[in-house]
């Protein structure tokens, strides 16, 4: 059995790790970097570059590179990237592919399968389609594992005899996160898990570059962007936030910092740079509401675990933003000296998924397991009709698996239909706390037809709800009366467009075939049309125009398949079956 790599996929940085001896280490990049940058561009022959060599034409060529993608993760967001257009989940895939590169060219051998981490608050949708964007990088993932959990996995390995309390307080580059986790007799429970994931080390960066705006405009009287055109005014945005980001590191170390950039940009035909310092006492003033926003996370996470600030044992401070000096202040001032050193920001998270992979893979002895429970990061559940008072209230929430449940997990609820002669029911599916399900969140839907019509409230629905270690929901109705039923793998997440085209020049897909269709749930709703298809395509030249329209489009109804989007099958089957009955 292969290796199973760890990798911490960041917003703005990215880790792998693999297990040696019973020992996490991290694998660099081609050139020696422990720290890859989560950085996609294209040089200007097209050709994909990913990592330290993307971030270093961040600035020059803005147009053509891309940082910071994570936050967009399970969105339909189209990104421009050159001449091209990609779902987030499409680069990620690439900054996944090029990781893999890098473990196989260190470790020397082929790598298949990883462990990716996420953030605690991902929903189903950003769950499902990292662990996609892993299988486009042809890598099968083992395992979606939440980021703070991963952190205390590479704490508690080596502290497998201790009985403690442990709070994970993660904040990254993008996103935010507090886990709340009891570490006894070998075993890693997952008390609570809060987060925010648009706050992070890039939210304290844009305060300082606004700061350095103003200045600017205080000295000159001109905006600084004034009269440029597009790629000009965000080459110049790309030098400000660079200039704040080391600016911000260096008030990690030190109470003061010059920030200098030369020449950016020309007033009444003259250069002029930007120079000023920039205090710690400034920095803290500037950001202080960010710093105070993580401590209800806190407070959050320590009421749904039941426990006090003074339960708490050992902290751990997770992510390259814990680094600054009053994010450490704030936590050392809750937990007077119960922060841990000599767990590593940058690394700890991508350690402990390579611990995770390890544990799975039988390399870690039974002497040195750890056995990890996790909790699910919000209240799911469905909307429907509820009677009381006299009243009917339509689209009220109602909570099947409810928030910091142990996964996996399985819940089940029997309701009925609310009017005569009701042959179908609709199942919506939420994520949330409010009573009024429009409130919440919705991730999906899907009708159960065939209910036999009866008075109202003499049929009833069986509805379950499967949570799984990767964080991702599975729904299936059941019409009690007839066993009738349908399976929904829940994704909130529609395509606008299938990938095909915009990714055929950077052959993401040729290690993630297009054969696996079958495996997933609407494969049998288009099988025969595919099939007759296959047969069509034998018995034509490859040459032929016909052959490459049936083959296109074959490859997008498989894709559409493979996306769990009805909609898109529904179309592309549809395309497919005029075009062999033209031909």
């Amino acid at each position: 059995m292969g290796r199973i790599i760890g990798i911490d996929l960041g917003t703005t940085t990215s880790e792998i790790s693999y297990m040696e001896n019973d020992e996490a280490k991290i694998i660099p990049d081609c050139f020696g970097n422990r720290i890859v940058p989560s950085v996609v561009g294209k040089k200007e022959d097209g050709t994909v570059i990913v990592g330290q060599v993307a971030y270093n034409q961040l600035i020059p060529a803005p147009d053509r590179t891309i940082a910071e993608v994570k936050r967009l993760m399970g969105s339909d967001t189209l990104i421009p990237l050159g001449d091209k257009k990609y779902l987030p989940h499409e680069l990620s895939a690439m900054i996944l592919k090029e990781l893999k590169n890098y473990a196989e060219d260190y470790l020397g051998e082929e790598v298949t399968e990883a462990v990716i981490t996420v953030p605690a608050n991902f929903n189903n949708s950003q769950r499902k389609v990292t662990k996609l964007a892993g299988e486009m990088a042809g890598l099968k993932v083992e395992r979606i594992i939440n980021e703070p959990t991963a952190a205390a996995m590479a704490y508690g390995i080596n502290n497998l005899q201790k009985e403690e309390k442990i709070l994970v307080y993660d904040l990254g580059g993008g996103t935010f996160d507090v886990s709340v986790l009891e570490l006894f007799e070998g075993i890693l429970d997952v008390k609570s898990s809060r987060g925010n994931d648009r706050l992070g080390g890039k939210d304290f960066d844009s305060r300082i570059e606004k700061y350095i705006e103003k200045e600017f405009e205080k000295t000159y009287n001109q905006n600084l962007y004034k009269d440029l055109d597009v790629k000009n005014k965000l080459s110049i945005k790309l030098r400000v936030k660079e200039a704040a980001i080391n600016a911000k590191k260096e008030l990690s170390t030190q109470m003061t910092t010059t920030i200098n950039i030369p020449f950016i940009t020309i007033i009444n035909n003259k250069p002029v740079s930007i120079g000023m310092e920039l205090t710690r006492e400034k920095f803290n003033n500037l950001t202080k509401d960010l710093v105070k926003s993580t401590t209800e996370k806190i407070d959050e996470a320590l009421k749904a675990a039941k426990l006090k600030e003074k339960d708490i044992d050992t902290v751990l401070l997770v992510g390259g933003s814990s680094r600054i000096v009053a994010v450490r202040e704030l936590v050392e001032s809750k937990f007077s000296g119960k922060i841990i050193s000599g767990i590593n920001p940058d690394e700890a998270v991508a350690m402990g998924a390579a611990i995770q992979g390890a544990i799975k893979n039988n390399q870690i002895t039974s002497e040195e397991n750890l056995i990890i429970t996790d909790k699910c990061s919000y209240n799911l559940g469905t909307s429907i009709i509820k009677i009381g008072d006299g009243k009917i209230i339509n689209g009220v929430f109602d909570c099947i698996i409810p928030i910091d449940s142990s996964i996996p997990c399985s819940r089940k609820k029997t309701y009925y239909t609310a009017v005569d002669n009701q042959d179908e029911v609709r199942i919506e599916v939420y994520e949330g706390n409010e009573f009024m399900a429009e409130d919440n969140t919705k991730i999906g839907d899907f009708i159960l037809k065939g209910v036999p019509k009866a008075k109202a409230g003499e049929e009833s629905i069986d509805v379950q709800f499967d949570y799984d270690l990767n964080g991702i929901l599975q729904v299936k109705a059941t019409i009690v009366s007839t066993n009738k039923s349908i399976n929904k793998i829940i994704d909130n997440f529609k395509l606008t467009k299938l990938p095909i085209d915009s990714l055929a020049d950077e052959n993401i897909y040729e290690r993630f075939k297009l054969n696996s269709w079958m495996e997933y749930a609407l494969a049998k709703n288009v099988k025969e049309t595919i099939e007759l298809a296959q047969k069509k395509l034998n018995n034509l030249d490859k040459n032929k125009n016909e052959y490459k329209e049936i083959e296109k489009i074959m490859e997008e109804l498989k894709l559409a398949v493979i996306y769990d989007n009805e909609q898109l099958v529904e179309k592309y089957d549809e395309e497919l079956t005029d075009l062999l009955f033209d031909i």
